[in-house]
């Protein structure tokens, strides 16, 4: 091509098998590391489109509202009287 003679230029079956060979010494060396960095590229992939879902939800008014009432509500304390407790056989604790 380009000026040569592809006929002249020595192609032979001897160079064929040896670049096949080179071949198949590469894909023997790259397969093993494929299928071992596969699970971690799958994994990458979820945890992306885990994220990518968690930046895109937006919460609720309600919920927002909500926290909002929580954080403004002042702290009660709670007094348990005697005779709001059921007469059981079980201790009662804080009185």
């Amino acid at each position: 091509m380009y000026g040569t003679n592809i006929i002249g230029s020595g192609l032979s079956l001897g160079k064929v098998l040896s670049g096949i060979s080179r071949g198949l010494t590469i894909a023997n060396q790259v397969i093993p590391i494929y299928q071992q960095a596969k699970p971690m590229i799958n994994n990458a992939r979820k945890v992306l489109a885990v994220m990518k879902e968690l930046n895109t939800q937006t919460p609720s008014k309600n919920t927002i509202e909500a926290k909002a009432q929580i954080k403004n509500t002042p702290p009660t304390n709670k007094v348990i009287s005697s005779t709001s407790t059921p007469n059981t056989s079980n201790p009662v604790f804080f009185q």
